[in-house]
C-alpha cells in the first residue's frame, strides 16, 4: 500500500538550484547544491529514484505500508526519513537514499567520504543519523500509541535501518571489525533480499495467514496513516542552507521556503 508518496519538488526549486549551479561558488558549495539538485530531480540522474523501485514492489500489495519524505518529531527531536517501510509484522525499515548515486569511502572511525568524479567530499555520517532516526520513531510510536496491542500491551516494534547506494556505486569500507558498515547496501539488495520474494508469495498468501504476530492489512493501514498524520514538513531555507548570505536570491524569494520534507535532516 503506497501510503504517502514522493512530493515532487516545485519547478522553481529546481531552477533556483540549476541558476546557483551557474555560478562560481566554489568547489564545496557547488558540490552540496549539485547533491540536492539530484536528490530532488532524479531525471538529472538519469531518472533513478530509490521511491520508484519500492512502490514497484510494495505500492499494490497488501503485505506493506510504504512511506516516503516522511519529517516527524518527538521529545523535542526532529529527524527526516526518505523511505519508511513497514509490513504486516510491524517490522520496520527506514531507508536513507539521498543522492545514492555517489561512491563512499567509509574510515576505519566512521567517517564518511563521498567521491564526486573528482575529489572526496566528508559528510555527516549516514550511520549515525538512523540511529538517531531509529530513537524518533520508537518514541513517536509510544507517544501516540499506534501500534497495535497484543493482550493488553503494545507490540515491540522491531526497526531496522539502511543507508541505500546505487547499484553501481562503489563502497570503500574497512573491515567489519573495526567498524560495521553491514546497515549501507546497494539498493538492490533491498529489492533482492526483502522485496522482491515477497511479491512473489502474494499469490499464496493463504499458507502463511497462520503465522502468529502477522496482523490484519487494515491494522497495517491505520498504523501507517496515524504515522503519516504526524508528518511535520518544514520550510527549506537555501540560503542558510548552502550558506550563501554572500548571493541575492531575491529573484528566487518564492522558492526558498517551501514546506517539503526534503531537504532536512539528511545524509547523504
Amino acid at each position: 500500500m503506497l501510503i504517502k508518496d514522493r512530493q515532487p519538488p516545485a519547478e522553481g526549486v529546481i531552477k533556483l538550484l540549476k541558476d546557483l549551479l551557474s555560478r562560481n561558488l566554489g568547489s564545496e558549495k557547488t558540490f552540496l547544491i549539485e547533491r540536492e539538485l539530484k536528490n530532488l530531480n532524479p531525471a538529472e540522474n538519469g531518472g533513478l529514484n530509490a521511491a520508484h523501485l519500492f512502490n514497484f514492489y510494495c505500492a499494490d500489495s497488501p503485505q506493506w505500508a510504504v512511506i516516503h519524505d516522511l519529517r516527524i518529531e518527538s521529545n523535542g527531536v526532529a529527524t527526516q526519513i526518505d523511505h519508511m517501510l513497514i509490513n504486516r509484522f510491524f517490522e520496520i525499515f527506514l531507508l536513507d537514499s539521498k543522492n545514492y548515486c555517489y561512491n563512499l569511502k567509509i574510515a576505519a572511525d566512521g567517517e564518511f567520504f563521498v567521491f564526486d568524479g573528482r575529489r572526496y567530499h566528508a559528510i555527516d555520517s549516514p550511520i549515525e543519523e538512523n540511529h538517531k532516526r531509529i530513537q524518533v520513531v520508537k518514541d513517536l510510536l509510544a507517544e501516540h500509541k499506534i501500534l497495535p496491542r497484543r493482550m493488553g500491551i503494545a507490540i515491540r516494534p522491531n526497526i531496522q535501518s539502511y543507508v541505500l547506494v546505487f547499484p553501481g556505486a562503489n563502497v570503500l569500507r574497512p573491515p567489519g571489525s573495526i567498524y560495521d558498515t553491514r546497515s549501507v547496501v546497494r539498493a538492490d539488495f533491498i529489492t533482492q533480499t526483502l522485496l522482491k520474494p515477497l511479491k512473489g508469495v502474494k499469490g499464496t498468501v493463504k499458507k502463511i495467514q497462520h503465522l502468529s504476530g502477522r496482523y490484519k492489512t487494515e491494522v497495517l493501514e491505520k498504523a501507517a496513516r496515524r504515522i503519516v498524520a504526524l508528518n511535520r514538513p518544514c520550510p527549506v531555507d537555501y540560503q542558510q542552507m548552502f550558506d550563501l548570505q554572500e548571493v541575492d536570491l531575491t529573484p528566487f524569494a518564492g522558492t526558498l521556503h517551501q514546506d517539503v520534507a526534503v531537504g532536512c535532516d539528511y545524509a547523504i
